[in-house]
């Protein structure tokens, strides 16, 4: 009788050589930049909480101290000494803050302070970086264009009033104006 060969299986041989890759990819792979922020930690967000942050930024936020509900005082005895008021009025605006920055940032509800403030920087250098692109992908336009708007009759636009700002007015005000043809 013939003795059995045996074949190796399948796995053993993937065990032993590594699959070889034969093709090179037609695009180049892209480097990692650094950050754009000095004050960038360079963590990576995660796609998951970026996509987060941008559905945040898109969301109206109301952020009128009146609406902020205080917390319930319980019965204590409320010191008159004038140190005292100082300070406790203080904390109480440094609270209201607090409670103002929870609503504005994503998530801030469900934290505890010190975790919310890290959310917060995290979330500002994000908002950051989304301002800096859209800047880049949108330049602003150029002062000629500017200066050659007709502004509806009886409104001063910013330029005229020293604001410098007419390009957002002119962008805000919309159908109302239009443009003259530059010599």
């Amino acid at each position: 009788m013939d003795s059995p060969t045996t074949t190796p299986l399948p796995w053993d041989l993937l065990l032993h050589h590594p699959p070889q890759f034969p093709y090179e990819l037609p695009f180049p792979l892209p480097a990692a930049e650094p950050p754009a922020d000095p004050s960038d930690d360079g963590q990576p967000l995660g796609a998951m909480k970026e996509m987060i942050y941008k559905i945040a930024a898109m969301q109206p936020v109301d952020i009128d101290p009146a609406s902020i509900k205080k917390p319930k005082r319980r019965n204590v005895r409320i010191s008159d000494d004038p140190q005292s008021v100082a300070a406790r009025h203080r904390r109480e605006r440094i609270s209201e803050r607090i409670r103002i920055l929870q609503r504005l940032v994503p998530g801030g509800t469900k934290m505890d302070t010190a975790s919310m403030l890290d959310e917060a920087i995290r979330y500002v250098k994000f908002l950051k970086r989304q301002v800096l692109h859209l800047q880049a992908s949108n330049p602003p336009p150029p002062p000629e264009a500017v200066a050659a708007v007709d502004w509806p009759e009886g409104s001063r636009s910013s330029f005229e009033l020293g604001f410098g700002f007419a390009g957002d007015c002119a962008a805000a005000a919309g159908s109302s104006m239009t443009l003259r043809q530059s010599p």
